[in-house]
């Protein structure tokens, strides 16, 4: 008698966690994602889904105030749906919501430990708020050597904030914001020239 092999957990497993099970699917899960989707009814879990995608389709075309009340909604019904809570908290950082964009980003790394997105807009958020030794401690958690870019520009932030001579914190995450930025124009121009 063989035993049924494990599927490996996908990305869309991860994203919408849970869901599969909730409608009645039979495939199995991790107990993690078990336990997060506990006590979550099917109908929530439909709602969350749809609200996570309708918040998605303003995130694509960079409508981040009408994404926020979608996501919010997402997580009310799924509270433990962490793509959402990481996009809610992009979105609130972009509207210069920094106190709620940190909460945000702090529970995404409290559940998931790692997670660059967050820990980089987490030093973001501690550097609009005027937290330099926080914006450092998050930046801190960055880890991805495949954005060579990015780190690099974080190293240099980190030594000026530990420096004697403090710079403007305002200038510091304009830097990092600058950098980000020319980093997804690069990305997308190589998405171009692949298409």
């Amino acid at each position: 008698m063989s035993e049924k092999k494990k599927e490996p957990l996908s990305r869309r497993d991860f994203l919408f966690g849970g869901l599969r099970r909730l409608r009645g699917e039979d495939r199995p899960e991790p107990a993690a994602l078990a336990a997060a989707t506990q006590g979550v009814a099917p109908d929530a879990a439909r709602q969350a889904k749809e609200a996570f995608l309708r918040g998605n389709q303003a995130y694509a075309v960079a409508d981040y105030a009408a994404a926020i009340p979608e996501y919010r909604e997402c997580i009310r019904l799924f509270p433990a749906h962490l793509e959402g809570r990481k996009r809610l908290g992009y979105c609130l950082y972009t509207a210069g919501q920094f106190l709620q964009a940190r909460i945000e980003f702090e529970r995404v790394l409290r559940e998931a430990k790692q997670d660059n997105f967050s820990a980089l807009y987490l030093g973001l958020a501690f550097a609009r708020l005027g937290q330099p030794e926080k914006a450092v401690a998050a930046w801190r958690q960055y880890h991805n050597t495949g954005e060579v870019r990015i780190m690099r520009e974080l190293n240099l932030q980190i030594a000026l904030l530990e420096s004697p001579e403090k710079p403007d914190l305002a200038d510091v995450a304009e830097e990092v914001e600058e950098t980000i930025r020319i980093r997804k124009e690069e990305l997308l121009a190589e998405a171009a020239g692949e298409a």
